[in-house]
């Protein structure tokens, strides 16, 4: 029997990481291979999704908050790159659109995930060089 949305969301927020040798696990998982973009407050990595993603991306702090600590540039910052992070994603031919969907409260940084489908007929993966290289042209470095 499928689960219910409750018992989806039970699991999903109720989630708990194990420290890795006394480490934040967030900052231990962070793999260079799969850094997308960065720059001095942000990182942007790229998992592998279900297959019918285009893209599966995760914006994360890298200091150690939680969403309502962000400060106001912090706040301010994350609007400008996820704004921009959308349109770029939504105009490669790849995607059909991106869902923004922030879940999982006791992570230690604060992360938003965006989730590409592809585009129909496609299967390919987005172009993450395209993604990273159009990110950098407001600030930051291009990894992919």
């Amino acid at each position: 029997m499928p689960e219910s949305a409750e018992e989806v969301w039970a699991r999903i927020v109720g989630a708990k990481r194990l420290a890795f040798d006394g480490q934040c696990p967030e900052c231990a998982r962070v793999v260079p291979e799969r850094i997308v973009w960065e720059d001095e407050y942000w990182i942007l990595s790229y998992t592998d999704g279900p297959a019918d993603m285009a893209a599966a991306l995760l914006l994360q702090t890298r200091d150690h908050t939680r969403v309502g600590q962000l400060d106001d540039e912090l706040a301010s910052q994350f609007g400008r790159i996820s704004n921009r992070l959308v349109r770029i994603i939504e105009n490669l031919p790849e995607a059909a659109y991106v869902d923004v969907s922030r879940y999982g409260a006791h992570r230690g940084h604060f992360h938003v995930w965006y989730f590409a489908p592809h585009a129909d007929g496609v299967t390919t993966p987005a172009d993450l060089r395209t993604i990273a290289t159009k990110l950098a042209n407001w600030g930051g470095d291009a990894r992919a």
